[in-house]
């Protein structure tokens, strides 16, 4: 029997597995020294900023807030806590709250309204918080949860990126046996099969669409309806408890229902792709992900749909919008590759497991209600499970990160959005090499 060579290949994985290892170790444990804070007191037309720095945080020399806008009156809603990064919201304290850190206004006067905290004074704006404030800043000032879990996500990704890189090289060194499901072998098959198949894909779709409404009387109008009258509904069961903390309530969560539609969709069809399309895939050759991407059009065309709704509220509501709310597409576009990354997986999973559609089905439910769509992650769940929620829960930072740039004109979350979008991609990878590698199979199993 003829013994294994150990290659130099193999070498570089061991080693990239103990750069992991050790990498990860050492971004978990390192002492870094205490965040600066920046300080966003957000009125209704402008937001105030104050900077303070770890030194006077710890000592607690941080009670004194003056306003540098030669601001004599302001109307304050919320008071939003970023650290080294802009856009990576710390904490969002809301108006009632920050009612209690308010020990005095010097010169001037302060009064609680429904709205917010009306601060004046007679030059400018000047007050002194009390002991819970600086307890509170010294606590977020310590932390440092945010920026260890992008630096050790991009270093997981760095070391996949990598593994990958070996996984081609040594790919490409073994040319008499190209077709070995290796990275750049299934890269140029993917984009062959795009190619190829684009014109089924969105014939599929449309066929779809019109199968849809063929024998109803509203027609397309139910993509409309039907997410609106979920909106109403969960804004009855839950206005009453967010109502009075979240601004346009109806909006927050009509947007964050329409992202979310797409992902639950798109991962609950795939996992019985496979079986409902047996028809077809038993008898023709089609690539499985071809038939996932068909049903994704068509999702998104209904998504387009409703969006003209979003649009109106926006409008009734009179949201005010910016450049920032360009990050709408980068928080759509991470979304889409997740969906397809997390559908693929459960594609080929769903083919051997009968249950899994139950499972996935379980999961998904929980995953609603731990996304924030009916709740402001932030200022709702209490810390440091806020913080984690919104690292760890793709779903919660996409949703997040649109609803601060299309409601608010806000860039939030673009550091850890980045880490997902990478983790996005990994997954599309990982998704479409099982399912390449294990598709001539799925005939004999259905």
């Amino acid at each position: 029997m003829k013994e294994k060579k150990f290659t130099v290949f193999q070498a570089v994985r061991i080693l990239l597995l103990i750069a992991f290892v050790v990498g990860a170790a050492v971004i978990a444990l390192y002492p870094f020294s205490n965040r600066n804070l920046t300080l966003h007191f957000v009125a209704e037309d402008v937001e105030y900023v104050v900077s303070k720095n770890n030194v006077e945080i710890s000592e607690g020399n941080c009670r004194d807030i003056k306003f540098d806008e030669n601001a004599d009156e302001a109307l304050i809603k919320k008071l939003r806590i970023y650290g080294s990064s802009k856009s990576i919201l710390l904490k969002e304290v809301t108006f009632d709250e920050l009612f209690r850190y308010i020990e005095s206004v010097d010169n001037g006067e302060m009064q609680w309204t429904n709205e917010g905290i009306l601060l004046t004074g007679v030059d400018n704006i000047h007050f002194y918080m009390n002991d819970d404030y600086v307890t509170m800043l010294q606590k977020q000032s310590k932390s440092f949860f945010q920026e260890r879990f992008v630096m050790i996500g991009l270093y997981v990704c760095l070391i996949v990126l990598l593994w990958f890189a070996v996984t081609a090289m040594e790919e490409r060194k073994k040319e008499e046996n190209w077709n070995n499901h290796g990275p750049l072998f299934e890269i140029k098959k993917f984009c062959g099969d795009i190619k190829k198949y684009r014109q089924y894909m969105v014939y599929a779709a449309r066929t779809d669409l019109k199968a849809e409404v063929a024998n109803s009387y509203l027609n397309r109008l139910w993509w409309l309806l039907e997410p609106f009258f979920n909106m109403i509904v969960y804004v009855i069961v839950f206005g009453n408890v967010m109502g009075n903390s979240v601004e346009n309530y109806s909006t927050f969560i009509f947007s964050a229902l329409l992202m979310w539609n797409f992902f639950n969709k798109t991962v609950n069809y795939s996992v019985k792709l496979v079986r409902n399309n047996k028809d077809i895939i038993t008898k023709v050759y089609i690539p499985k992900f071809i038939i996932l991407l068909s049903n994704m059009i068509l999702n998104m065309f209904k998504l387009w749909f409703s969006l003209i709704v979003l649009v109106v509220m926006m409008l009734i509501f009179r949201v005010q919008i910016g450049i920032n709310l360009l990050w709408v597409l980068p928080a759509y576009a991470v979304m889409v590759l997740l969906a397809f990354g997390v559908g693929m997986i459960f594609l080929h999973f769903g083919v051997y497991v009968d249950d899994l559609s139950y499972a996935v089905g379980i999961l998904l439910n929980m995953l609603m209600f731990l996304s924030g769509i009916f709740y402001d992650t932030m200022t709702t769940l209490p810390e440091p499970l806020n913080a984690v929620m919104m690292c760890l829960n793709p779903v919660a930072v996409i949703i997040d990160t649109m609803r601060n740039a299309l409601l608010y004109n806000t860039a939030a979350n673009l550091p850890i959005l980045g880490v997902w979008f990478i983790v996005a991609v990994i997954l599309c990878g990982i998704g479409v090499h099982i399912v390449y590698k294990n598709e001539n199979s799925y005939v004999k199993i259905v």
